[in-house]
């Protein structure tokens, strides 16, 4: 696995050469045959105040037509192995491994795919022998030209079949129908309750013109799950997907969606009007917010938070940024107000002031959106994908420079996010139920630990012998409605990864109506080593900092846990608002920093040299319906 095979891994993946495959030859790796269910019993911990579990929502594997496409042949079975901690060995020739495993994740391949990516990848099916599939198997299309043709036809609804491997609809509806059947296998025999969550899942893409995309990730609860994938290419609009779904998931089915990237969304996801310009019944606004209740607000295609001079935004919103902010409204390619969550969040507010119901109640979890079958692996500095290229100058520079149709520039993507949830045990019902209830947070891929509560607390928690008792007893956690009667309390508790920076600071931010205009402010609540918020609130700036040559850490600011029990000044029952808090480790190289440093590279110059990693948690809403 030296300089040669490195080499040669990059080529395939970045200067795209034909020919690296085959066609004859399927490894077992992609094959993904269910290993045997275990039978062994295991007594699951529970935890009455509920234990933090961190896992990805949103993973791909060769199951995939773009990750296949790109040389992953990586099935279900090696990122469900990666997931649980065992080492593997990438298409790149590095092996990766987990520090810490996940607790749970979800393969999220694309549906759009399933009438044709396992019968052309498979031996011993009707298709596999014929040239298209052989084509698709010898890599001679490459992950652009897949791209490429198949946002020829975005915007079409619904969304036609990308080739006619099938050769009729029925056939093609009969290959879905098996390639979902195999997803759910593999995802039951993986899954071992109270060691870890295998959740059955997959992705919805439709796609916008410019490379822009309407992408929802479907996840359930257990084993009762639609008959079968609803796609892009069953449905004309956003409204036609959920009433689709919804009516497919019968009850003990349960189901629930979470959009993403939807910074490249052109503002549509949350538009007022659906995709074709048709508006929303209230009915479909209610049952959207009964299915959709997360928003995945960062992965390695940026940050969907908030964005600088795009709409509500502090001067921390400078994190995993892909796109200028728009001019006109209608443009592309660009930073709409409606594609960001804080602007999502104060338009909820604003429409449950208009009509019976906030449809855009959401909670917040991250993941990665990896391509290469490595759930979760985001903290191992440079991103798998590009590792092959580390320490060599020529292969170092091309991937600096290099640009993808879909991306841009391939140096801003960010290492990926990761979801949290606080869970009574880790169990499908139990983290499907923490999701559900929105007790979630986002991280940007460290493994960092927030809780946010409000309500009747008293004035210094950090004082209480037990916190979490009186916290459950007498306030909600994030992703919850407020029910005091007086004047909240809200109590924000944090603590670094492990494996990670310390702690710099805790902020809380509100967003809130008032005559009818979208309001907001940030407050910094804990401050570390000692430093106090200023009278804007803010904490004095961290001497913390990182040698850029050496990425070795300097300066001793910084905490391994951080609290702050907090009491709005402005807080007013009658007033539709919410709050949530963002955590900020001590700053780190960022991955272009550590890859450029490999090889003596010039730095990039338009992405910051360092990077403040982050975690968020869910919003907790006030006098909202």
């Amino acid at each position: 696995m030296g300089l040669m095979l490195k080499t040669i891994g990059l080529l395939c993946l970045y200067v795209l050469l034909g020919g690296c495959e085959d066609p004859d030859i399927v490894p077992e790796t992609h094959i993904s045959t269910p290993p045997a269910v275990k039978t062994s019993v295991v007594e699951v911990e529970r935890f009455p105040h509920r234990t933090a579990l961190f896992g990805d929502l949103h993973v791909h594997t060769s199951w995939s037509g773009d990750a296949y496409a790109g040389a992953n042949r990586l099935g279900p079975n090696m990122a469900y192995r990666f997931a649980k901690g065992e080492k593997i060995e990438l298409q790149t020739g590095d092996d990766a491994q987990l520090q810490t495993p996940l607790d749970f994740v979800a393969l999220t391949d694309h549906a759009e795919g399933f009438d044709t990516q396992i019968v052309c990848t498979m031996p011993g099916s009707p298709e596999f022998d014929l040239q298209q599939c052989r084509t698709m198997r010898s890599g001679e299309i490459d992950q652009v030209e897949m791209l490429e043709r198949a946002f020829s036809a975005a915007g079409v609804r619904p969304m036609p079949r990308m080739s006619n491997v099938c050769g009729d609809e029925d056939a093609c509806k009969a290959n879905e129908l098996d390639t979902w059947q195999r997803v759910q296998a593999v995802a039951n025999a993986h899954d071992e309750p109270g060691r870890f969550t295998a959740l059955i899942g997959y992705e919805f893409s439709s796609l916008l013109k410019e490379f822009g995309m309407l992408h929802r990730n479907v996840i359930f609860r257990g084993t009762d799950v639609v008959p079968r994938a609803i796609s892009s290419i069953d449905v004309v609009n956003q409204k036609d997907f959920f009433n689709q779904l919804d009516a497919a998931c019968e009850e003990p089915c349960e189901v629930l969606t979470i959009p993403h990237n939807t910074n490249y969304s052109w503002g549509l996801t949350f538009s007022r009007m659906d995709v074709d310009g048709s508006d929303y019944s209230g009915e479909d606004l209610e049952r959207r917010s009964q299915i959709e209740r997360l928003f995945e607000v960062t992965q390695q295609k940026g940050n969907s938070e908030c964005q600088i001079s795009v709409g509500a935004s502090d001067e921390d919103c400078n994190y995993g940024n892909l796109f200028p902010p728009c001019e006109v409204e209608g443009d592309r390619r660009c930073a709409s107000e409606s594609s960001f969550l804080r602007n999502v969040l104060l338009d909820g507010l604003a429409l449950g002031v208009e009509d019976p119901i906030n449809p855009y109640k959401l909670g917040v979890i991250g993941s990665t959106d990896t391509h290469t079958s490595d759930p979760g692996n985001t903290r191992n500095g440079i991103p798998p994908r590009f590792k092959a290229a580390e320490g060599l100058g020529f292969a170092v520079d091309q991937v600096l420079e290099a640009e993808h149709p879909v991306i841009g520039p391939m140096r801003r993507l960010t290492s990926g996010g990761l979801a949290g949830v606080w869970a009574v045990a880790n169990t499908r019902a139990d983290i499907f139920d923490a999701l559900q209830r929105r007790e979630t947070f986002a991280t940007s891929g460290s493994r960092l630990r927030v809780r946010f509560f409000g309500g009747d607390l008293p004035e210094n928690m950090s004082s209480i012998d037990e916190p979490l008792s009186l916290a459950y007893k007498r306030a909600v956690p994030m992703g919850s409605d407020l029910v005091a009667s007086g004047t909240p309390r809200f109590w924000v508790w944090a603590s670094q990864d492990p494996n990670g920076p310390l702690l710099d600071r805790i902020q809380i931010v509100r967003g809130w109506i008032e005559n009818g205009e979208h309001r907001q402010r940030v407050w910094d609540v804990a401050c570390s080593s000692g430093r106090i918020p200023d009278e804007s609130g803010k904490c004095p700036r961290t001497v913390a900092n990182v040698d850029l040559k050496s990425c070795r850490r300097a300066g001793d600011e910084g905490a391994d846990s951080l609290e702050a029990t907090f009491t709005d000044p402005g807080f007013s029952s009658d007033v539709p608002s919410f709050y949530y808090a963002r955590v900020f480790e001590n700053p780190s190289c960022r991955w272009t920093t550590l890859l450029a440093n490999s090889s003596g590279s010039d730095l990039p110059v338009d992405v910051p040299a360092t990077v403040q990693e982050r975690g968020w948690s869910s919003p907790i809403w006030s006098a909202s319906k």
